[in-house]
């Protein structure tokens, strides 16, 4: 974002260093902007305007440049064997969300409540729904989502979807126009998983960051990765990071990191020192742990008769009815707005294929040409839709170091029995509520979204049992924030982002309280 010579004073004491530039990160540094904070954005990735053919991207420098994260991550089962694979996760300015499909849906009321699962108790959040209730209205402003009481919109859709919508909810089902961060003008390409290039689509960038850096105190370190905090018993002093392949350090007053719940918890892991041999802020020992996903099942949906396809919004429907259902959590549907097409199977194929080690790109196109073609003529006009349940968080499942891997990340988790049951639960009770279309599960097993990971240092009142206080401030460290997906100590089952914006604003507040103290200062 600008050449050496005009780059931030590092020499400065910043008021807030923000580690990690997407919903969490912009977010909470434009609402500090606003505010008269001096705010500086550090990101690993560069800035990327367009978007190019991932496929095309061989080395890690390449992926970097599309704005992706540059490495594959380690996934540990129980049972010793391991797979190496790309996540979905982005590293560029803006995050993971300029790459993002911009389904921004609030977490229901029961989710912030404690629960009792087959394992565990899991305490409430330490935030209520309700308190927490004006930061998603908030957030959803911010983003450009029509207030939710606010019907209109469904001329946008296709006829195809007008008929489902109408056969659901002939079948007692209540399902709604999906809340997308998408103006839907008359220009709308809807970039889903893909960056927009007319601003059409808000992401962490474009509603948050371009404005924070017009505010006088602030500014960006791009291409700058964060490799440690060197903190105190009570503080930390400095962040060391490489900016563009030259070591640096600087300071601020207040460090957030925002860079992820797989990256969070490893710079702090990173960060030992005698005042904490385990990691920073980990007394407790919970940092990297509990991590939790979203599963990731996708159904091919079929019109009992031929409907015309064309409408704006193809992203367009979301189905809440079997959330809670007999006291089970079975989960949420959406639709993806992507057709069952060849390039969309093609795509699919690639990623098991490269869960299971194979990494070379031309071979991949070769392997999955045939059987994306035949898939695509056997599954004709149907439509995709994602199915989503929310796991349990299991302290084993976890980040760890790996200084193996050039990021040196992995991660150990494993699908219990009480998931899969839920997810088939749900997929049927689906099939049945939307008789007389027909369903077809894509996948041969249950997968997990691998770019929804939350909860690595989950907020909560118990220090012995949480790694962050109700402030998103770090229980043993006075001026350290997490304000990404890894404050969460449960997923839900819609996606994070919107959940992890409206905490961004949340958190603002009790940070510009911590810097009006005139004597709170790093020396």
């Amino acid at each position: 974002m600008g050449s050496a010579k005009d780059l931030p004073d590092l020499n400065r004491l910043w008021d807030v260093a923000v580690v990690g530039t997407g919903m969490g990160g912009a977010t909470l540094g434009q609402a500090l902007a606003k505010q008269g904070v001096g705010v500086l954005f550090l990101e690993k990735g560069p800035a990327v305007a367009t978007q190019s053919n991932l496929s095309d991207a061989t080395t890690a420098a390449e992926r970097v440049n599309l704005g992706w994260w540059p490495y594959p991550i380690t996934q540990r089962f129980s049972d010793g064997h391991c797979e190496r694979f790309f996540a979905a996760v982005g590293c560029a300015v803006g995050g993971s969300s300029i790459h993002y499909a911009a389904a921004l849906e609030r977490m229901a009321a029961s989710d912030f409540e404690s629960l009792q699962t087959s394992s565990q108790q899991l305490p409430a959040w330490p935030v209520s729904y309700d308190e927490f209730l004006p930061f998603y209205e908030a957030a959803e402003a911010l983003y450009g989502l029509r207030p939710r009481e606010d019907k209109r919109g469904e001329h946008l859709l296709s006829e195809w979807d007008r008929a489902l919508l109408a056969a659901m909810r002939q079948n007692g089902l209540r399902p709604e126009r999906l809340q997308v961060a998408m103006r839907y003008d008359d220009d709308c390409q809807e970039c889903i998983g893909r960056i927009c290039p007319r601003q059409c689509k808000a992401d962490a960038r474009t509603a948050c960051l371009l404005d924070a850096l017009r505010y006088p105190g602030c500014g960006i370190l791009d291409r700058c990765e964060v490799q440690t905090l060197d903190g105190d018993a009570n503080h930390v002093r400095r962040i060391r990071a490489s900016l563009r392949g030259e070591n640096v350090e600087i300071r601020a007053r207040i460090v957030v990191l925002a860079a992820g719940a797989f990256h969070s918890p490893q710079i702090l892991l990173r960060s030992r020192n005698s005042f904490w041999p385990n990691g920073l802020a980990n007394r407790s020992g919970q940092v990297g742990r509990n991590l939790v996903f979203h599963t990731s099942d996708l159904y091919a949906l079929w019109a009992p008769r031929r409907f015309n396809r064309a409408g704006r919004q193809k992203k367009s429907i979301s189905v809440r009815d079997f959330y809670v259902v007999n006291g089970r959590r079975l989960g949420y549907v959406q639709s993806l707005g992507l057709p069952a097409g060849r390039g969309n199977i093609a795509g699919f194929l690639k990623d098991v294929l490269r869960r299971r080690g194979l990494r070379h790109e031309k071979i991949l196109s070769l392997l999955v040409k045939l059987p994306s073609h035949v898939a695509a003529w056997f599954l004709g006009e149907a439509s995709i839709f994602a199915a989503m349940t929310e796991d349990d968080p299991n302290p084993q499942n976890r980040i760890e170091l790996d200084a193996e891997q050039p990021d040196g990340a992995s991660f150990v988790y494993t699908i219990n029995d009480d998931l899969r049951e839920r997810a088939d639960s749900l997929r049927e009770a689906f099939r049945k509520k939307i008789r007389p279309w027909r369903l077809m599960r894509l996948s041969s097993s249950l997968t997990m979204n691998y770019g929804h990971p939350c909860g690595t240092c989950r907020f909560g009142d118990d220090p012995a049992r949480s790694v962050l206080n109700r402030d998103n401030r770090a229980h043993d460290v006075d001026n350290l924030y997490v304000v990404d997906a890894s404050f969460m100590p449960r997923s839900g089952a819609v996606n994070p982002s919107l959940t992890i914006a409206a905490n961004a604003l949340r958190t603002a507040a009790p940070i510009k309280r911590v810097l009006e103290r005139s004597a709170y200062a790093i020396p």
